[in-house]
């Protein structure tokens, strides 16, 4: 119903789902683009009752239309009905324990802070930061192999320790690079928004990301400036150990942020195989 933005299905509700399961997806997505207050009560129960069928899809066709919903305006209220009808818990059962209380703070914190909208920075708000089961998930969904990619950067990086420091960021950066970081920050920000009203701490922390997330979106990676073929032309064979001692300098050059020069690393080589010969 157009005036009232009820979206209903055409007909039986049952009998159009039991066409196509996926239709029950697209009931949410729709109540996600238009609907209005809480979704039809025949189409909900409908969903509720055929949800196991959902597991007889591809992956492709229930991540296709998972995404697109996750692309709404806002998609938090379809998600909650999604989830009280144990749909959501059928297609996405890593959400089930973890909950999907990030998702209302991150579109919040879109709209407020201009950021553009991610369906798979919010998928990442409502799945655990658990990279073997995001890859199951990624697997089991058929995700293309870009949106695997990108959920296995966000999954494998970090959380933000509370007291980091700008020096000791920009190591989280250099090990795990910028784009997951950027993830983990804007869905810790995120959060932290939401908790602000009448928390200092939060309020604090709040400003405290809002710093890192530049800091991570403006990041450059330094270039270590030793090579294997450094270590090879000072003498160490071939093999396992050049790898070895390469990391060796890169930790040290690392730890001191990155400043030793070329030269104070090459004179730090060349103590690594004295002592090890």
């Amino acid at each position: 119903d157009i005036e009232s933005r009820t979206i209903r299905f055409i007909g039986d509700a049952s009998q159009r789902i039991a066409e196509d399961h996926l239709r029950i997806l697209r009931f949410f997505r729709f109540f996600a683009y238009y609907g209005s207050g809480r979704p039809d009560a025949d189409g909900l129960r409908a969903s509720a009752r055929a949800k196991d069928r959902l597991s007889t899809l591809s992956g492709e066709r229930v991540w296709g239309e998972t995404k697109k919903l996750l692309a709404a305006p806002d998609p938090s209220r379809a998600l909650l009905w999604m989830r009280q009808a144990g749909v959501l818990t059928e297609i996405l059962p890593e959400s089930e324990k973890w909950g999907i209380d990030g998702i209302h703070p991150l579109v919040a914190a879109e709209a407020a802070l201009g950021w553009t909208p991610d369906p798979l920075l919010r998928l990442a708000a409502i799945v655990p930061p658990d990279a073997e089961r995001l890859t199951a998930m990624a697997k089991r969904l058929r995700f293309s192999n870009a949106d695997a990619a990108k959920l296995a950067v966000w999954a494998s990086a970090p959380a933000i320790p509370d007291e980091v420091t700008d020096v000791g960021f920009d190591r989280l950066l250099y090990r795990n690079g910028a784009a997951g970081m950027v993830a983990r920050v804007k869905l810790a920000l995120s959060s932290a928004r939401a908790a602000a009203e009448g928390d200092p701490m939060a309020m604090r922390k709040s400003a405290r990301l809002s710093v890192l997330l530049k800091r991570a979106e403006g990041y450059v990676k330094p270039v270590f400036p030793i090579a294997g073929a450094d270590v090879l032309s000072a003498g160490v064979p071939a093999g396992k150990r050049v790898g070895e001692i390469l990391k060796q300098i890169e930790d040290f050059w690392v730890e001191r942020n990155f400043n030793p020069d070329r030269a104070a690393l090459a004179a730090r080589l060349d103590e690594i195989v004295k002592q090890s010969s």
